[in-house]
């Protein structure tokens, strides 16, 4: 059965809220991979992978957020975040994890980076519990979920 945690909306937290169920699950004795996306060097939560049970994938390397790349920055990390798609894919399809949580991947359709179809894919038929974040999510991935909490604004 499909379990499909979307946290999306312009509001602070959704990291902190993914990161925190990472360790949730991680103390109920759940293997659990963090894939992060274009977040940059200044959002590092890689102290997580202090706990055996989480493993944490930050491909890119750029000091900067990607909307203040310029375009051979963006294009050398574009092909990062692909490296990171494909290997959640690789997660999701194995089952190596019970949760898997795919932080800002939903921030790759702002970029024109993936497609809607492109993550319903990667989630459909999954038989790992997929928290996915970011700030915009289309209704067709809404619809997907299994719980949908959208963070507003302060």
């Amino acid at each position: 059965m499909e379990q499909i945690h979307i946290i999306y909306g312009a509001g602070y937290g959704k990291t902190a809220a993914a990161m925190g169920l990472a360790v949730k699950a991680a103390g109920a004795g759940e293997r659990v991979t963090i894939v992060q996306f274009l977040k940059g060097t200044d959002a590092d939560y890689s102290m997580l992978s202090q706990f055996d049970e989480i493993k944490f994938f930050s491909f890119e390397n750029s000091e900067k957020p990607y909307g203040e790349l310029d375009f051979a920055e963006r294009e050398e990390q574009r092909a990062k975040v692909k490296n990171s798609f494909h290997y959640a894919k690789k997660v999701i399809d194995t089952g190596s994890s019970d949760v898997v949580i795919l932080d800002e991947i939903l921030g790759l359709l702002d970029y024109n980076i993936l497609s809607p179809e492109d993550i319903e894919e990667l989630i459909n038929g999954s038989r790992v519990k997929l928290i996915l974040t970011g700030r915009n999510c289309p209704e067709s991935l809404q619809k997907k979920a299994t719980l949908l909490s959208h963070v507003l604004p302060k």
